[in-house]
């Protein structure tokens, strides 16, 4: 299948996941006051969600400003800023956020990035993330453990399936990252099936080549835990990230002069959602995300205000992701040349 005929597909999906959940909306009684309460939202708490957004998107740049300029790799606030919604928007469109990582590191090669200079930045912020993405679910579920149970019901088995999944990737992220035997037998595997694949002529040279990038790759990450200082600041951009992307929920909340509900039980719903949803081999976890939202906070949204609540959610979460990220592509793509390697 080409790669412009399944993105067609994915964007197909994403969207008729997004009609679906209008089409049960405007059936039900959901809809009936939703109108009525987005009226009455003050725009002061959209330009929050804007915000938090915004600040998600920031400290994902940040991660990788910082691990490169550590590197002696620096480029500009800008150009980290265009890898990290250029590979948030990649990775919602592709199933299982395949497709993000391979384009940021090809979008840090033309910035002069070596390749496992690049990949090395991205694995560091991916185990950052992930590893405080377990650390705060486990706190906030020991801290929260009753009212995450009196929500979920006999839908906990849910969350527990996408927190082994959560561990696993920490703990095998963790190993690729310390191991260099790993990473070379996923290399040589990868090489040997694109040979029987015919998509590599010349296994032995494309082999060779990949020899430095390993290298390259595994002296980077070495770096870090040399300096555990970068890795404290790494762990800290993640948590500030993963909180900005919780946030959003929280000003939605109150957006709908809802109350009852502390910032530390939406917080840790949230945190609960975006862990049983993450395993999802589906573009953007589309479908997944909305009924895990549904199921979670069905007690936090009352009738007529959920379904609303929900798109506001999915929009300041994901789609302007997409919108941002879209836009972000085809001005890139008018570009007569790739940018110069800049120094931060």
């Amino acid at each position: 299948m080409k790669p412009r005929t399944k993105k067609i597909l994915n964007f197909a999906f994403i969207f008729g996941t997004l009609a679906v959940v209008l089409l049960i909306g405007f059936n039900g009684q959901e809809m009936s006051g939703a109108v009525e309460a987005l009226k009455s939202i003050g725009p002061g708490w959209i330009v929050l969600c804007v915000l938090a957004w915004f600040a998600y998107l920031l400290f994902d740049a940040l991660s990788m400003h910082f691990f490169l300029k550590r590197q002696g790799h620096g480029i500009s606030l800008a150009s980290s800023l265009f890898v990290a919604i250029s590979g948030m928007y990649y990775s919602n469109i592709t199933p299982g956020a395949t497709g993000g990582q391979p384009m940021q590191v090809y979008y840090l090669k033309k910035r002069s990035v070596p390749i496992g200079i690049g990949t090395s930045a991205l694995t560091v912020k991916l185990f950052a993330f992930q590893f405080m993405l377990a650390v705060l679910g486990t706190i906030f579920w020991i801290i929260y453990k009753d009212y995450i149970a009196q929500q979920l019901g006999s839908n906990m088995w849910i969350l527990i399936v996408g927190y082994v999944y959560n561990v696993v990737i920490v703990a095998f992220t963790l190993m690729m990252a310390m191991s260099k035997r790993l990473v070379r037998f996923f290399v040589t595997l990868f090489i040997k099936a694109g040979a029987k694949l015919r998509l590599i002529k010349d296994p032995a040279s494309t082999q060779a080549k990949w020899e430095d990038v390993i290298d390259t790759f595994h002296n980077s990450v070495m770096m870090i835990t040399r300096r555990p200082i970068d890795l404290v600041i790494q762990l800290l951009i993640a948590t500030l990230q993963i909180l900005s992307l919780m946030a959003v929920t929280f000003f939605i909340y109150h957006a709908f002069k809802l109350t009852g509900t502390t910032y530390g039980e939406i917080t840790a719903l949230g945190i609960m959602l975006y862990t049983s949803a993450a395993y999802t081999p589906l573009p953007g976890a589309s479908g997944a995300q909305e009924g895990v939202f549904a199921l979670y906070y069905s007690q936090v949204f009352p009738d007529g205000i959920r379904l609303m609540a929900l798109l506001l959610w999915r929009f300041f979460t994901y789609y302007i992701t997409l919108i941002v990220g879209a836009v972000v592509s085809v001005v890139n793509g008018f570009r007569s040349s790739p940018k110069k390697t800049e120094q931060a």
